[in-house]
């Protein structure tokens, strides 16, 4: 399979980096608004629509079978992901990420489908918002870490009223599914799920397991991709994608979205595993062990005791 040339020559012959990039209101706390289905979602303005109508489009995109999917909730490891596979495919350290595999809500079905298959599209919509397709990696992390991570992006922001929430409150809002994206729980149960199902066209990966083996994940990304390399390039590349040194990359810090931080915040912040331990109180603890065990997700079981 020539499948990840045929993409690069697609992509840089038909979609050129977009100007427009995130406009976050100013009068809108936390620059979430709630979608028609319930779930909140950022205030973006890439294509020029309301994100409502971009939502509801979103399952009749044209997928084609050859198209790869990654999907998560926020702050679950995409972007590292993405980056060990622009080193799978062996591309020039200054490919930028974003353009290689867009965001796929972020822009309308006639500009993803104008550029010939096979693509590559990021999504932090659940699966049941998203168009068939054929193949897809799943990635999750536990919902401590995550939503930590998610608590201190949100503070990180120049937004309305995000310096103002505390870990309390956002806790809260976060096991109740009112935060961007909406509930973890049924964005990793339809994650699961669907790769539990579809073993042979879907890549679930824990950002834990990640963490554990980098190059053991490399290996299981190229071998879903059907790209062969050795475990010694596997090791490289696990190499060039430590949280270290992505942080001092540009194209994978999205560095370029700085103006839209408080100072000093890193969009890349600790990519470390157990960090919540600083955050949870015992009670809060609980309180999460316990919607994670109602919730019937079982992939982090090992999280309750």
């Amino acid at each position: 399979k020539q499948w990840y040339q045929r993409r690069v020559r697609a992509l840089m012959a038909a979609m050129k980096p977009d100007p427009a990039f995130v406009e976050f209101s100013v009068n809108v706390p936390f620059a979430h608004t709630p979608g028609e289905d319930g779930v909140n979602y950022p205030l973006y303005n890439y294509h020029g629509g309301s994100w409502n109508e971009r939502v509801k489009d979103c399952p009749n995109f044209k997928s084609h079978p050859e198209d790869l999917f990654i999907c998560c909730v926020p702050r679950s490891g995409s972007n590292w992901c993405k980056n060990m596979i622009k080193h799978v495919l062996s591309l020039p350290q200054e490919t930028i990420t974003v353009e290689l595999i867009k965001w796929f809500e972020a822009f309308t079905n006639a500009q993803l489908e104008a550029v010939e298959p096979p693509r590559m599209y990021k999504s932090h919509l659940r699966y049941s918002k998203l168009p068939p397709m054929t193949k897809s990696i799943y990635i999750a992390r536990n919902p401590f870490d995550n939503c930590v991570a998610n608590y201190e992006i949100l503070r990180g922001f120049c937004i309305m009223g995000a310096e103002e929430m505390t870990f309390e409150k956002y806790l809260e809002l976060y096991l109740s599914g009112e935060v961007l994206f909406g509930s973890w729980f049924e964005h990793v149960q339809q994650g699961w799920e669907r790769a539990r199902d579809n073993p042979d066209t879907v890549l679930f990966l824990r950002y834990e397991d990640m963490k554990a083996d980098e190059a053991g994940t490399v290996l299981k990304i190229a071998d879903f991709l059907g790209v062969k390399i050795t475990a010694e390039r596997a090791a490289e590349i696990a190499e060039l994608t430590t949280f270290k040194k992505m942080q001092k990359d540009p194209t994978a810090n999205h560095t370029w979205t700085k103006d839209l931080y408080n100072e000093g915040f890193n969009f890349l912040r600790k990519g470390i595993v157990g960090d919540y331990i600083n955050y949870f109180t015992p009670q809060q603890m609980q309180q999460m062990k316990d919607k994670l065990k109602e919730s019937g997700v079982t992939c982090f079981d090992d999280f309750l005791s």
